[in-house]
């Protein structure tokens, strides 16, 4: 459930003076330990304006005539009822960086969700908060993150990969963009509103639904992990969004029987992380 709009309101100049005075202190231990697992596999951080917000990438390029692996971050601590408004929706454990940085392909690029690793823009006090983790300018942001991406190589071929809700702004990027040759998703939260549903929450105001875009992606190969114990993000969900999509050669949904939100994961992304998908019937 969001937090009270009116006591964001009142907290607001209180927030913002926390913010100033300590926002790198209380982001530092997610942020060494973000920064330690880049470093690792040669990953360099950087921060970019992309419409209202300022994101955070970690990347590898190694060949611009190859195609890049792209990340998306998820937004797990963004709706649980325990997460400060405006202070930093770093998650406790970027599992989107992690898997990024298991995977050893040529060029590999992580992109935050907005109002992480540190980054506390003024947009963070309202959009992020009020109307939604998966907000138009939200996804906006993102998707411009992308671009700037994409403009480094000559013929760009994106491959993405979204953690959670990192998933959902994922396959409506994949939806939209000429550029993106495969989805995969981890724990992806393709169904907002039926996630809603599920946990008796409040519908979030301004969201780009991924339901309503599937049907567009029955051409595109995906795949989409899923773990049986995952409470947060019920597998139901992306069978719902399959179903959306229909009759399909390009699709396939892989259960991992031990996997929650947030464990299983890195285990099963080690051996997984370059085997991007394929239509089968292309491949017969």
């Amino acid at each position: 459930m969001k937090p009270n709009r009116y006591f964001v309101r009142g907290r607001r100049l209180l927030v913002m003076a926390l913010v100033l005075a300590s926002l790198q202190g209380c982001s530092s231990v997610p942020l060494n330990d973000a920064d330690a697992s880049a470093v690792a596999v040669s990953m360099r951080r950087r921060e970019i304006t992309a419409g209202s917000f300022r994101l955070t990438t970690y990347s590898r390029i190694r060949d611009t005539n190859k195609p890049v692996t792209i990340y998306i971050e998820g937004d797990v601590r963004g709706w649980l009822p325990s997460a400060d408004p405006g202070i930093d929706a770093t998650p406790d454990d970027s599992m989107g960086l992690r898997l990024a940085a298991l995977d050893p392909s040529t060029n590999v690029v992580f992109i935050s969700h907005p109002c992480q690793f540190g980054i506390g823009d003024p947009a963070c006090f309202d959009e992020f908060w009020e109307k939604g983790a998966l907000a138009q300018q939200v996804f906006a942001s993102i998707n411009r993150a992308v671009d700037h991406v994409a403009i480094v190589f000559a013929h760009p071929q994106l491959n993405l990969v979204g953690y959670s809700g990192g998933g959902a702004v994922a396959a409506v990027l994949a939806s939209r963009r000429r550029d993106v040759v495969s989805l995969r998703t981890i724990a992806g939260n393709l169904d907002p509103d039926g996630n809603g549903r599920a946990h008796a929450s409040d519908p979030q105001n301004d969201f780009i639904d991924p339901m309503e875009i599937a049907s567009r992606l029955a051409l595109l190969p995906q795949e989409h992990f899923v773990g049986d114990k995952d409470v947060f993000v019920p597998p139901f969900l992306t069978e719902n969004f399959v179903k959306a999509i229909g009759v399909s050669y390009c699709v396939k949904v892989t259960h991992v029987p031990y996997a929650t939100h947030q464990t299983g994961w890195q285990e099963v992304w080690a051996s997984r992380a370059t085997k991007t998908p394929i239509c089968e019937a292309l491949s017969r």
